[in-house]
């Protein structure tokens, strides 16, 4: 049976965080800083000591303080497999021009960031800031190039986006230095000023550029700090964080073969209908009967039926077919209420059309069905296709389609609405998804990643046959049956093996369930050649058109009136802001090319 079918995805969610000020214009986003002094102690267990004293100029750019940014991991550029990671600690900030000093520090994925100052205040004036904090990871013990202790560190990394003017960074250490550089620039490979004297070098640049950065580089004799070593972790790559061993091997392919069976066990247990054992399919226990009742265990065989099951209406017997109330399902009740005289159908033969109330007493019509009419007409006498277009039909479909699943539920066809009994499973799947991705994330940083896709896997297969969930009672198969029979009657009925009903105007009274079967065209092409041979009329008095009696343009038709209705809907946009990282480094200082650390900042 081929129908129409709407599909609803879940999507992921995500969260942002987006700093926004209300500032005057400027030529630049971010105050320059006029000065920038940074004195570093290192001690002998390798712990650089960092004191800056800054003048942040918010005279040019009005601002609530600075923001500094500090990275906790840096890709090893000789190693690409590993990272280093830094550990900071005991962060003070102060302020000797009386600034606000409020420092809140947050952390996201690899950086660190230091936000000063407070929303209600902005500052227009400049203001002096203290910043201390101690951090390890920045020295090299006997680098293999240099054969020395190198403190390799940028004293401003690439993420400022703020203007420096008169930037002095002095570093000292607990042995002689004996050898300095300094390089500052995009790239960190133009040269700035450095000089040293015993324990202790200077490193100078008169100004930089947003984004630029500076490095400083100074070289004790090996083991000065005691040959300590640099923190590394594994760094998660593509490459290796979903490494196939036999042991990541053997434990994901086990998983594999426990995540399907495990599908194959859910669907067999508890998305199987319930039938009436020990009775022919389509038949009910008699009044007074008790019937046994099990679960559905292969397909059970046809009969024809010349007519649709009792009580039954084309939508609700659309909805039993394929446990969703899609728009032909709704198209189709819009046609049965036609034939059954409550309106009339008026086409223009070019795929638009009039509904025209007829003002017959609703009281015999399903609650659905006297919604639906109201939605459409909403007191008016008449409802063009392009109307219903407009966004005040927008609710005229989910009614509809919430009233069929009500009425399918009262008839007891299903225990509960199909919609929420679907939605467990994918609610379940969604959680053991997002749990395997977070058991692959975390493996993976152990090379283990392929261990955790098993668990997504098993999610997948529950959101995959969430739909088996929207099981039919033993008395709703048993209608299925009959609706199936029926269909197969519609399906192949030729005009030698109609059977009619005397009074009865079959045609009409049956279409609307051929249009739920997908077979509309084939019906109204079978009587068309019976009037065409005069050997039926049907009684088209629900329908003024020039198309009724050709199959392709009238189905179309009816299609036309299906989508008219589900045009009216709203559209959402999300924007999104992104952050960079700071550089990398892993080779000798005194080569240039950035070293550890950096970060960035500015104000805010």
């Amino acid at each position: 049976m081929t129908k129409m079918r709407a599909g609803l995805a879940a999507l992921l969610l995500a969260l942002m965080t987006v700093w926004a000020v209300s500032l005057p214009a400027a030529a630049e986003d971010s105050a320059p800083i006029s000065r920038y002094h940074v004195d570093v102690n290192l001690t002998e267990q390798g712990v650089a000591q960092i004191r800056i004293d800054m003048v942040m100029d918010f005279s040019v750019v009005a601002g609530r303080g600075p923001i500094l940014t500090f990275p906790l991991r840096q890709a090893d550029g000789a190693n690409p497999d590993e990272n280093y990671v830094f550990d900071y600690s005991n962060f003070t900030v102060s302020s000797p021009t009386g600034a606000n000093a409020n420092a809140v520090q947050e952390r996201d994925g690899d950086l660190m960031a230091i936000r000063v100052g407070r929303e209600d205040i902005v500052n227009r004036q400049p203001h002096n800031y203290v910043i201390s904090y101690d951090v390890t990871g920045f020295i090299v013990s006997d680098h293999p190039t240099s054969g020395l202790d190198e403190f390799n560190w940028d004293a401003i990394g690439p993420g400022w986006r703020s203007r420096f003017s008169d930037v002095r960074v002095t570093v000292t250490g607990p042995a002689a230095i004996e050898q300095t550089a300094c390089f500052h620039g995009p790239d960190t490979r133009t040269p700035c000023e450095s000089s040293q004297s015993g324990n202790t070098a200077e490193f100078s640049v008169a100004s930089l550029n947003p984004r630029e950065r500076m490095q400083v580089v100074a070289g004790f004799p090996a083991l000065t700090f005691g040959g300590v070593e640099q923190q590394k972790e594994r760094r998660v790559t593509a490459a290796n964080a979903f490494e196939l061993t036999p042991t990541t091997g053997a434990l994901t392919g086990a998983g594999l073969v426990a995540a399907l069976a495990g599908v194959f066990a859910i669907r067999r247990r508890h998305a199987r209908d319930d039938v009436y054992l020990g009775l022919t399919p389509g038949l009910l226990p008699a009044a007074g009967e008790t019937a046994n009742i099990g679960q559905q265990s292969g397909k059970y065989p046809v009969t024809v039926q010349f007519h649709p099951p009792k009580g039954a209406t084309p939508g609700e017997i659309g909805t039993l077919m394929d446990t969703t109330a899609d728009n032909i399902d709704v198209s189709a009740t819009i046609v049965d209420l036609a034939v059954r005289h409550y309106l009339r159908i008026r086409s223009d033969g070019k795929n638009e059309f009039v509904l025209e109330a007829l003002g017959k007493p609703t009281n015999e019509l399903a609650p659905y069905e006297k919604r639906l009419l109201a939605d459409i007409f909403q007191g008016a006498h008449t409802r063009t296709s392009r109307q219903l277009r407009k966004a005040k039909f927008a609710e005229v479909l989910p009614n509809a389609r919430t009233g069929l699943y009500q009425a399918v539920v009262d008839k007891g066809w299903f225990k509960s609405n199909p919609t929420t009994a679907q939605l467990v499973p994918m609610m379940l799947g969604g959680l053991i998804i997002a749990a395997g991705v977070m058991a692959t994330l975390f493996l993976a940083q152990f090379g283990w990643g392929l261990v955790g896709i098993p668990l997504a896997v098993l999610g997948i297969g529950l959101i995959a046959i969430s739909g088996k969930f929207r099981k039919r009672t033993a008395r709703g198969s048993a209608y299925l049956a009959q609706a199936k029979g029926f269909e197969l009657y519609l399906r192949t009925a030729e005009k030698e093996t109609l059977q009619f009903e005397e009074g009865e105007d079959i045609f009409s009274k049956y279409l609307p369930y051929a249009m739920v079967f997908g077979v509309a065209d084939r019906w109204t092409t079978l009587f068309a050649q019976l009037g065409e041979q005069g050997l039926y009329r049907a009684d088209t008095s629900w329908y003024v058109g020039a198309d009724l009696m050709h199959g392709f343009y009238f189905a179309n038709a009816m299609n036309n009136l299906t989508h008219s209705m589900s045009d009216a809907m709203n559209a959402a946009r999300m924007d999104g802001v992104s952050a960079a990282t700071a550089g990398s480094s892993g080779f000798s200082g005194f080569s240039g090319g950035g070293g550890f650390g950096g970060g960035g900042g500015g104000s805010w």
